[in-house]
This record gives C-alpha cells, sequence and structure tokens, in this order.
C-alpha cells in the first residue's frame, strides 16, 4: 500500500471522525432540552453509535499499526508528542462519555454532555491538527505532477498515436469509501 494511498485514508477517516463529531453533538443538543420523551430516543441514538466509538478509539492507535507507522515515522518529534498527547486525550475522552452514557436517564442528562461535548471538541482539534500535517506534508505524487505540468516534450515512438489502434481503458479499482478504521483493516482481509 504506497504513501499516497495511506494519506487518503487518514483523510477519509478524518471525515468520518468529524461526522461522527456533528453526530455526537447534535444529540448532545437535543439531550439538553427539556422534552423528556426526545431524551429517551436521544440516549438510543448515542448508545447506537458505539461501533463509531470504537473507530475512534482506533484511529488512536493508528501509529502502533504496520500501515499507518510509516507515515507517522516522517512526521517531526515535536508533532508526534502533540499526536500522541491528542490520541490518549480522546481515549480518555471516549472512556469518560461511555461511562456517563451508560448511567444516563431522561432526568440525568447534564452528567453525559460535559464529557460529550469535551469529546466533540478534543476530535475536532486534533483533526484540525493532523489534518494541518497531512497538507504541509502533501503527497509526492501530487507534487510530482505538479512539476511537469507545465512542460511539453516529444513524444517517443511507442507513445505516437497509429492510426486503426484503439486503446483499451483501464478500470482502477476504487478505494472504499468508509476509512478503514471503520471497517476491516486492509492487511487482515
Amino acid at each position: 500500500m504506497g504513501l499516497n494511498h495511506c494519506i487518503d485514508y487518514l483523510v477519509r477517516e478524518h471525515e468520518e471522525l468529524l461526522r461522527v463529531a456533528a453526530r455526537i453533538e447534535g444529540l448532545l443538543e437535543s439531550a439538553s432540552k427539556k422534552d423528556f420523551a426526545e431524551h429517551v430516543k436521544t440516549f438510543a441514538e448515542l448508545r447506537s453509535l458505539e461501533h463509531s466509538f470504537t473507530g475512534i478509539v482506533e484511529h488512536c492507535h493508528a501509529g502502533d499499526r504496520l500501515v499507518e507507522s510509516a507515515y507517522y515515522k516522517d512526521f517531526p518529534q515535536k508533532d508526534l508528542a502533540r499526536i500522541d498527547a491528542d490520541h490518549s486525550q480522546i481515549v480518555n475522552a471516549v472512556a469518560s462519555f461511555r461511562e456517563e452514557l451508560k448511567c444516563a436517564t431522561p432526568d440525568r442528562t447534564m452528567a453525559m454532555i460535559l464529557p460529550g461535548m469535551d469529546l466533540v471538541k478534543v476530535l475536532r482539534e486534533h483533526v484540525a491538527f493532523e489534518g494541518e500535517l497531512l497538507r504541509l506534508r502533501g503527497s509526492p505524487g501530487e507534487l510530482h505532477e505538479k512539476k511537469t505540468a507545465g512542460r511539453h516534450r516529444a513524444k517517443r515512438a511507442h507513445e505516437k498515436k497509429r492510426p486503426g489502434a484503439t486503446k483499451r481503458k483501464v478500470q482502477k479499482a476504487e478505494a472504499p469509501a468508509v476509512p478503514y478504521t471503520f471497517e476491516p483493516h486492509p492487511e487482515l482481509q
């Protein structure tokens, strides 16, 4: 798996983390209202996000996995330390929110809302930081394409068009749309 493919996975994973954060925030907003009947529904929806919580924790172990370790090893030490601290903080926030969610009742919502908002906050801050590192690093393939885009070169003999010859279009397999922390790991398939 190439570095560009790994970066693409991480970008999609960040998008999924932000969607989960927005979903949690919306449900917490609903839980903060005085409609007790709505609280029961909100708790059920929050509890149904358990798979997403597991995906968040898996993202925090990305540097330990074989595929992502190649990506993380090139970061400066201070950025790696910040990423590790963020991941630790996120794991603790998920654990705290899960624990409060277990005990949440319609008349006791504030104890759950505060850890949930903390989780949303640390997720967004982490995705912004790590996303910026991704953008700064850029992918080598994109940099190569940008350098050669303006140049014109003479066609080689094998590139010249031959009358009557048709090119076949090669179908590229598209990467799955869901980040791999929310699906089976590609190396284990």
